[in-house]
């Protein structure tokens, strides 16, 4: 508004730069929090990023009715893989109508495919060590990263492997929306432990279940929450306690702000120190002190700021749960501290950023 009260219509950005995304799929967590969920920020910066998630998932398994047909389950496998392939090509060809294309991870996993037509120069992002799948995907990630004008990885173990393989690399965590994943407001009874992830986690999970067993036997008035997609069975822990939530874009804010401790449990070994975290900033933005095996960029975010405890042995995860759930005002500290470093480190604002002097840097 001017000083006549007249009101200024506001002036659209004009972008500098235009990127192309090529992601995995709509609901995929490395779709959602290293791309789209950057879309309007990079936007406020000048940087307008097209990403039209494909109609198939590139992780979507073959219907069981095709496996009936004639082809049998090879040829349906096939024809799955064609049927992605065919829903990314439109992505590729517009690549050629933006200044730089975005790939997050590889377009089809563990393959080579579309890649040598993109539009250069490419950013290939990373936040999963997925060469380890397979000799197959070894070799797609090395002549994808090498065909990359930069490598964009979620850690620093990730940007250690690519930068003996690809030109250049840029360590850029995974940003964590704090507008949406906030404190929760209202109290609850009882005393929540929590865990979200996907289906493939939930290993992580069971290798704790005894410990989780042993906490419960000492505090009756605790419940487990497990927030997933799928999910198994863990028999050391008292059914009547554990409350299983199906995982939702819509709710899994709200369902985090309910947990009094949020559990990042990993095994030892090179897949796990790839991981970026994620869960441990989505407990960090809501208040929530975590309890999480140091292993990787878990190790790091501890460093970062007292927010939570570090557990190896069944023993350990034990202490750490008795610790918090008898010290609330020392939880809650943890919490609080947890909640200004996503702010503070790992917010959408200070990622995008980030991403976009990346950008700028190999346009």
């Amino acid at each position: 508004m001017t000083g006549d009260g007249s009101v200024i219509s506001e002036v659209p950005v004009v972008p500098e730069l235009r990127v192309e995304a090529i992601v995995s799929g709509r609901l995929a967590a490395s779709s959602r929090f290293r791309v789209l969920q950057h879309v309007e920020p990079l936007h406020r910066l000048g940087i307008e990023v097209s990403a039209r998630a494909p109609r198939i998932s590139k992780y979507a398994s073959v219907p069981v009715r095709w496996t009936r047909r004639p082809m049998g389950a090879p040829g349906a496998k096939l024809a799955m893989e064609g049927a992605k392939l065919a829903t990314r090509m439109p992505g590729a060809a517009r690549s050629w109508r933006a200044d730089m294309t975005w790939l997050e991870r590889e377009i089809l996993p563990g393959h080579l495919t579309l890649e040598p037509l993109l539009h250069r120069p490419v950013l290939f992002d990373v936040d999963d060590a997925i060469w380890l799948l397979s000799p197959g995907h070894e070799r797609a990630t090395r002549a994808i990263a090498r065909r990359s004008a930069c490598v964009v990885a979620g850690n620093d173990f990730l940007a250690d492997w690519f930068g003996s393989v690809a030109p250049a690399v840029e360590r850029v965590w995974t940003a964590i929306d704090t507008d949406r994943f906030t404190p929760a407001t209202d109290a609850h009874e009882g005393f929540v432990l929590g865990w979200t992830g996907s289906g493939s986690s939930l290993r992580y999970l069971r290798a704790i279940a005894p410990a989780i067993g042993r906490f419960m036997t000492e505090v009756p008035e605790a419940r487990l929450v497990v927030m997933a997609d799928v999910f198994i069975e863990l028999p050391e822990v008292p059914v009547d306690r554990i409350e299983l939530v199906p995982w939702s874009p819509a709710t899994e804010a709200t369902v985090i702000q309910g947990f009094d401790l949020g559990l990042m449990p990993l095994t030892g070994g090179d897949w796990a120190k790839g991981k970026c975290a994620f869960k441990m900033l989505q407990y960090l933005s809501c208040a929530v002190p975590a309890v999480v095996s140091p292993v990787g960029m878990n190790t790091e975010v501890l460093a970062m700021a007292e927010v939570g405890l570090a557990a190896r042995s069944d023993d350990e995860w034990v202490e750490a749960l008795l610790t918090l759930y008898r010290d609330r005002d020392k939880a809650g500290a943890l919490g609080r501290t947890g909640r200004e470093l996503a702010e503070r480190a790992f917010s959408l604002p200070v990622i995008a950023a980030q991403l976009a002097t990346a950008m700028r840097r190999y346009r």
